[in-house]
């Protein structure tokens, strides 16, 4: 396994620890950071978390916070929760080649944003078309600090379903 990995299962979640539940960001099926190929995700180096296969076209805020990263590529942001939770999603394998093309930021460096709302869109037949995947992975880059992670294998609907519960 990974240098983060801190996944639970329901036999073993932490004791006394605080929960908090990550909703999925896109529409899709969500899969294990061990389907992603890219050894940085398959090795935890982004952190312990669950990668999505989209059906979707766009990136809904998992969580009220603010966004940390956002570069003009738009291919992966870094959001933080305002419990202190860093939170990484990157929308597919070597998108950044797409030079930015089929992305768009909707929300800026340093802007908030309520759970819910709409960050990105990205054009996923552009990326079907380009990329030799349409995996994204969604990482808790700050993985050292939390007790566990209970990650959630089913498709899911961006804002409703959750795709991870984190112990503290």
């Amino acid at each position: 396994m990974g240098l983060f990995n801190r996944l639970v299962t329901p036999d073993n979640i932490p004791a006394n620890s605080k929960t908090f539940d990550i909703l999925s960001p896109i529409n899709g099926k969500v899969v294990s950071l061990d389907s992603v190929p890219e050894p940085i995700y398959t090795q935890r180096l982004f952190g312990e978390g669950v990668a999505i296969e989209p059906s979707g076209y766009q990136v809904f805020a998992p969580f009220s916070g603010k966004m940390l990263y956002f570069p003009e590529l738009a291919c992966q942001m870094r959001i933080k929760a305002k419990n202190g939770l860093h939170l990484q999603i990157q929308l597919g394998m070597d998108s950044h080649l797409m030079m930015a093309e089929g992305f768009k930021r909707l929300v800026k460096v340093g802007e908030s944003f309520e759970q819910g709302q709409v960050i990105a869109e990205f054009a996923i037949h552009k990326m079907k078309n380009t990329l030799t995947s349409t995996l994204c992975p969604v990482t808790i880059l700050n993985s050292e600090k939390v007790k566990g992670v209970h990650a959630f294998y089913y498709s899911v609907r961006a804002k409703e379903d959750k795709i991870m519960s984190v112990y503290f």
